[in-house]
């Protein structure tokens, strides 16, 4: 890792037209050669399809008679139902988990976030 001298800016690797490695200031476009000791490691940006994997988390048939039951405002049915309730980390670990509810009733399943 190298700073440019004129401007402070890291410098980035590129190949020059003669094959040689340069390293360039991408902001104020100072260039040098790569000397023969300096070692440079090379990354690749990949880019991946905009299409998202939906996770299934139980399926609607799944009442699980092991998850605990707590009485709580069903939006389906519109009053107070029985509900199963977990939770799961769908977030980064730093972050509170998701709670996931099912009306026993109707199976209508929805989540809470903090």
């Amino acid at each position: 890792m190298d700073f440019c001298p004129e401007c402070g800016k890291l410098l980035q690797t590129q190949k020059g037209k003669s094959g040689k490695t340069l390293l360039m200031c991408l902001k104020c476009g100072y260039k040098r050669n790569l000397e023969e000791n300096e070692e440079v490691t090379f990354t690749e940006k990949i880019e991946h399809d905009l299409v998202r994997e939906m996770t299934v988390v139980m399926e609607k048939e799944d009442i699980d008679k092991t998850k605990p039951i707590k009485d709580l405002y069903c939006p389906k049915c519109k009053k107070n139902q029985p509900v199963n309730f977990w939770m799961i980390q769908t977030r980064s670990a730093d972050e509170s988990p998701t709670r996931f509810f099912r009306c026993t009733v109707c199976s209508e399943t929805w989540r809470e976030y903090d």
